[in-house]
């Protein structure tokens, strides 16, 4: 694999890792559900780790790197 691709694999986890965790700490900050605005923030939360997420299966995709039993990210499986 060419460093590139290595390079673009580690920024897409780690974006992808980052996004969960800011959830994470979305919801160790949470006091009080029935604020609408809570709703707001976690569906654009929500929004950027499936962002990430696709992103992370896209370099995996780039790279070659694919376990079909495991990863959903082939839409023929």
């Amino acid at each position: 694999m060419a460093d590139k691709t290595i390079i673009a694999l580690r920024e897409a986890a780690e974006a992808y890792a980052e996004a969960v965790r800011t959830t994470q700490r979305f919801f160790d900050r949470l006091d009080d559900t029935t604020d609408p605005s809570v709703l707001v923030e976690y569906a654009t939360l929500v929004e950027r780790e499936k962002e990430a997420a696709e992103a992370r299966l896209d370099a995996l995709e780039a790279a070659g790197i694919e376990v079909p039993s495991i990863d959903e990210s082939d839409p023929d499986n």
